[in-house]
């Protein structure tokens, strides 16, 4: 059963490939930065504890957004918390596993726990092309599209409690 850790300077980021060129330069050049800077946390999935070999990964970062890009009309005026699901890719050597799922459902787990002690209405995801789009709404949990971008989704902590993870 593969591991979820931090992303650490064991981890062997030059030799990840999902087949997309700026989430593989993300993972080797930008994350640990953003890490040290205390503006995004990046989790990559290992076979087990303390292997370097990355699967996959995702980033969380805690963001705002107006509240008239969303389709809510019952929130206040001003800007709304949400957890920003910054990447999420997955190694070409274990795509189609499944793999992507369990890594989007524990990031929505510990943006719903993160929910509970800070104010977030949502997890937010900007769909890097078409395909992602589609993929995440193709899951049928719950991720709606914010208004002013049409790769720009959304799931609320409200559809989050209703998921059994």
């Amino acid at each position: 059963m593969p591991v979820v850790e931090v992303l650490q300077t064991h981890h062997d980021r030059a030799s990840f490939d999902c087949g997309n060129a700026s989430l593989n330069n993300f993972l080797r050049n930008q994350a640990r930065q953003n890490m040290d800077r205390n503006v995004g946390v990046t989790h990559v999935v290992v076979a087990t504890a303390g292997d370097t070999k990355i699967l996959g990964y995702y980033t969380l970062v805690t963001r705002t957004i107006e509240r008239d890009i969303i389709p809510d009309s019952r929130l206040p005026n001003g800007p709304i918390g949400v957890v920003l699901l910054g990447r999420l890719a997955v190694d070409s050597s274990v795509q189609r596993s499944g793999l992507g799922k369990r890594m989007l459902l524990r990031a929505m787990k510990q943006t719903l726990t993160a929910s509970m002690d800070v104010g977030i209405y949502a997890m937010v995801v900007n769909a890097i092309d078409d395909a992602a789009k589609e993929w995440y709404l193709g899951l049928d949990w719950g991720f709606a599209q914010l208004l002013e971008d049409p790769h720009h989704l959304y799931i609320g902590m409200k559809t989050l409690k209703q998921l059994e993870f």
